[in-house]
């Protein structure tokens, strides 16, 4: 394509406010669910690495202002995504995020000034060698930077923890930065690469997201089933034998009065010819009350 310094600034800009809210929604996720379980700290810290090394690259080749200020903001951003993991996932204290998190701006600050005027004192020398080594170790960092986010899909057997919008925006920025790269007078190879690679493995992560999160959904309802089979087993196995709920003759009334009529008139369960008088000792001594007596020794009495 020819080059246009216009076309270019445009699609940079739009890249660049891309890139720029990209990490928010992760955040935001972050922050509302209180859990970054599934999200690698490594990623986060080593991201905010090759940021670094982008900024000093960006700045030295004087690339598009937009791509300029986004990679700055992007260092921020990933540092505070970084900062959310210490804290949710391994108790940090909010002061010692604070403190650890002025360090690294710091020293960032300090070593990108120090970069900066060293390559820039390399190419009056006529070498841009160090210029170009700076943008491809953002390249690398940032392939380095997915491996352990890898590592936790294969630990979760599911995309868990990221934003989906982080992961969309991080491509279609991708892609306005790949675009803006071919208006350039001379294509900047070191940026092309580490755009491509970056919206490259974001789309693996997609890829990963639509094969293994059903898999894993269907195992959680399987296992639910199972759980609750398994408690309706061992509910049926513990009152099974159990007379309470196996012979009617033990069951146990709320109320004394809607006991079993055998409890209170033998006449109906007992033996007439022979048997002895069926009315209980307790029903005779009540209140002293005469009982009508059934059986042969009754009927002797009277």
């Amino acid at each position: 394509m020819h080059d246009n310094k216009t076309i270019e600034n445009i699609l940079a800009t739009i890249g660049a406010v891309l890139w720029t809210i990209q990490g928010l929604p992760q955040i935001y996720k972050s922050y509302r669910t209180k859990s970054t379980q599934g999200i690698s700290p490594h990623l986060m810290i080593i991201w905010a690495l090759s940021a670094w090394f982008y900024m000093v690259y960006t700045v030295t080749r004087r690339l598009a202002i937009p791509m300029i200020v986004q990679v700055h903001v992007s260092l921020i951003v990933f540092l505070a995504a970084y900062c959310q993991c210490a804290y949710y996932s391994y108790g940090y204290s909010l002061k010692r995020i604070l403190a650890i998190a002025a360090v690294c701006l710091i020293i960032a600050a300090a070593c990108e000034a120090g970069s900066i005027y060293g390559l820039w004192a390399a190419k009056d020398l006529g070498t841009e060698i160090p210029m170009i080594a700076y943008g491809y170790m953002s390249s690398i960092m940032g392939v380095i930077g997915m491996l352990p986010q890898y590592y936790e899909i294969y630990i979760h057997r599911e995309v868990t923890g990221l934003s989906y919008s982080f992961i969309v925006i991080d491509i279609t920025g991708a892609l306005f930065y790949i675009i803006s790269l071919m208006f350039r007078p001379k294509l900047d190879i070191s940026a092309l690469v580490i755009y491509v690679l970056t919206s490259g493995m974001m789309i693996i992560i997609i890829v990963l997201a639509l094969i293994l999160n059903p898999r894993a959904v269907k195992k959680r309802r399987n296992a639910g089933s199972n759980q609750a089979v398994t408690h309706e087993n061992s509910i049926s196995d513990s009152t099974e034998g159990d007379p309470a709920h196996t012979d009617p003759a033990h069951t146990v009334y709320d109320n004394p009065e809607e006991e079993k009529p055998n409890a209170k008139c033998g006449v109906l369960w007992g033996d007439i010819s022979s048997g002895p008088s069926i009315a209980t000792d307790h029903q005779k001594d009540r209140n002293n009350i005469p009982v009508l007596e059934y059986g042969p020794d009754a009927l002797e009495k009277v």
